[in-house]
């Protein structure tokens, strides 16, 4: 089988063929849901393309590759009105969907599929006085204030692996909030993973903190100390929420 795709952003399309269903659940769906940027083809060039900018993605299905014909191209016989037959956008999300029922969500697409949970996910470096004082009096405090709840992976009840539970929590989270004080590796790596979910990100780190090379392009909250914290995270989350409100 083989699995094409029908992009629509604004007034334009772009079209995706000839993918395996893996391919095209890693490449397409999966940057779609989260609002990625990708490379794709345009023309001879390859160029930059922000997922965020787009509004609706069909998925089709056919027993073999679509190949050029003498008379039509294969954008061509994508766009013919019988094509539409092949359509399988709800069979291949539901097979996602279905699949991601399960307790482990070890796709990370079907992680990406599932619906966010009123939930801000904190990354950050635990043990440490000031900063255990910074989440309970900071960042759990203001969190409720926005009706969320906010966990850290030292809270979860599980007998699971924590590197599991860990990167189930940031995928089924709303936000994503990392406090990069202490530059802990393992800190570094879970903001990656949850930049490459494409989840909103909030980065935070005390202001006599160094910020790594890779990450100093990125807009941080640096704060001092925890009414400062709660002011500015107080003004990032009204504004992410004012956004979300008037998306939905």
């Amino acid at each position: 089988m083989k699995y094409h795709a029908r992009l629509e952003y604004g007034n334009k399309t772009h079209y995706f063929y000839n993918f395996s269903e893996e391919s095209v659940g890693g490449k397409v769906i999966l940057p779609f849901v989260n609002g990625q940027v990708i490379l794709i083809d345009f023309g001879a060039r390859k160029r930059l393309f922000n997922m965020k900018n787009a509004t609706f993605l069909r998925v089709y299905r056919t027993k073999t590759s679509l190949k050029i014909q003498e008379d039509k191209s294969i954008v061509e016989q994508m766009k013919e009105p019988s094509f539409e037959e092949n359509e399988c956008t709800a069979e291949i999300v539901g097979k996602i969907q279905g699949a991601g029922a399960s307790k482990s969500l070890s796709s990370l697409i079907q992680k990406a599929l599932q619906p966010s949970k009123a939930q801000i996910f904190v990354v950050m470096q635990f043990g440490d006085e000031i900063l255990d004082s910074a989440y309970e009096g900071a960042y759990k405090a203001v969190a409720k204030q926005f009706d969320l709840e906010c966990l850290r992976i030292d809270e979860v009840e599980d007998s699971g692996k924590i590197s599991e539970q860990m990167l189930t929590g940031i995928a089924e989270s709303r936000y994503v909030l990392c406090d990069l004080t202490g530059a802990r590796p393992n800190c570094y790596y879970e903001t990656g993973f949850a930049h490459a979910l494409g989840k909103e990100i909030i980065l935070l780190a005390k202001k006599t903190e160094k910020i790594h090379f890779d990450l100093q392009g990125h807009r941080f909250i640096q704060w001092s100390t925890e009414q400062d914290l709660r002011t500015k995270l107080h003004d990032r989350l009204t504004t992410l929420e004012g956004k979300r409100s008037r998306e939905e």
